[in-house]
């Protein structure tokens, strides 16, 4: 008998999930509040639904007879997967683990009491509370929104006067309740990708990131696999596998994000999902042959995951980064990227604002939502994927319309 899906948000970072589904013969419904989600069309069946009413999603889950439930890439419905699966008995995390990884102020606290390693930090709820916390701290200091993701409501503040300013701006996020406040934390980026099932964590791929420039820490690029020394990356595959099971994930994947500061890897964050980015969907197939949202996937169905690597390749992905923002009158290098080796990918738009084109309005980057295109490669070493991706990014250049 064939079993059904249920897949949780239906916008382009669920296709993967909705396409591997049909390829292993299952059966998917997509629920969406959107009714142009492209995932909808694509699905056997579909719903218009907020994907955030528990309630609602767990009974068309029950109408439709789902053997599993899932989401991809995203964090906003992580807790509604966690509730379908506990009412219906379905292979999933538990809704105390979703909610601790998916806000920023639980999972801080359930890392700390197992031990992991965090940067000190503070709830604090006012200006005046944030400020004294930062005292106690110490500047350079992050303010975080708890329950938001793509790097919105995360910034830098170096000095009072930048607390103020940014937890005004935070509150427009999160109008009320506590915000977060911790220390910075200097050093290399990386994430890891993996899943969890039957009590084992398994860590799949350690990534290195590369972040913009600025208040904002928005991904400006990723390689895989890590060029950091070896017993670096033991530490962060070891840290990692105590938080994630320090949050009590079970049955799903994972995106850790880590910091290598000079007292070793710190946890930023854990995310109950896939990462972003193309890590999951491609990056990691590319440079291990593990494909994880067909894990994923079959975690969901009650099946053991194929996660055995195949291969130890190089793969990379690079956002582009214009000199200056402003309305764009034409952008060039695009059609000769299309030539080099090693391109898997050339995505010449914003998922948010559309197509590259005149007219396109580039604006600061505070968030992954401000970003307006990227490249991907693969080549036979991380160093090589790095290479061939920087050099096609540089290759675009952006003419700006001018004003007078």
């Amino acid at each position: 008998m064939t079993k059904t899906l249920l897949v949780i948000a239906a916008g382009p970072l669920q296709i993967p999930a909705i396409e591997e589904a049909a390829a292993l013969g299952l059966r998917t419904v997509a629920v969406d509040a959107n009714p142009q989600a492209p995932g909808m069309a694509l699905a056997n069946a579909c719903h218009v639904v907020d994907i955030l009413d528990q309630s609602a999603v767990t009974e068309i889950a029950r109408a439709e007879q789902v053997d599993g439930v899932m989401t991809l890439c995203t964090d906003a419905p992580v807790r509604t997967v966690a509730a379908v699966a506990a009412a219906l008995g379905l292979h999933a995390l538990s809704p105390a683990a979703a909610a601790n990884a998916t806000d920023k102020r639980l999972m801080r606290k359930a890392l700390l009491a197992n031990g992991a390693p965090v940067p000190g930090f503070c709830e604090v709820e006012s200006i005046g509370a944030a400020l004294a916390a930062a005292d106690a701290l110490a500047y350079p200091l992050a303010l975080k929104v708890p329950c938001s993701s793509g790097s919105r409501g995360v910034y830098r503040v170096d000095t009072p006067g930048d607390l103020a300013n940014r937890f005004v701006q935070a509150r427009e996020y999160q109008p009320h309740g506590d915000l977060l406040l911790e220390e910075w934390m200097d050093g290399n980026e990386v994430s890891v990708e993996g899943v969890c099932c039957g009590g084992r964590v398994h860590v799949i791929q350690v990534t290195d990131k590369l972040l913009f420039p600025g208040a904002f820490p928005v991904e400006a690029g990723h390689t895989q696999p890590s060029r950091l020394p070896a017993a670096t990356v033991a530490q962060i595959r070891a840290a990692t596998e105590n938080s994630v099971s320090a949050l009590g994930l079970n049955d799903c994947a994972f995106h850790a994000e880590l910091k290598i500061t000079r007292d070793g890897p710190k946890i930023v964050e854990i995310g109950a999902r896939l990462g972003g980015d193309r890590i999951s969907t491609h990056l990691t197939p590319l440079s291990t042959g593990v494909n994880l949202v067909r894990a994923a996937i079959q975690i969901a169905v009650g099946q053991a995951p194929d996660i055995v690597p195949s291969m130890a390749r190089g793969a990379a992905v690079r956002y582009f980064h214009a000199a200056e923002c402003g309305t764009v009158e034409r952008v060039e290098g695009l059609d000769e990227i299309s030539s080099l080796p090693g391109l898997e990918l050339l995505y010449a738009e914003s998922e948010r604002d559309g197509p590259l084109r005149p007219g396109f309005v580039i604006g600061e980057i505070r968030s992954s939502l401000d970003r307006y295109g990227h490249v991907l490669f693969s080549g036979d070493s991380a160093a090589q994927a790095s290479e061939r991706a920087e050099q096609a990014a540089s290759m675009v250049k952006f003419r700006f319309r001018t004003t007078g």
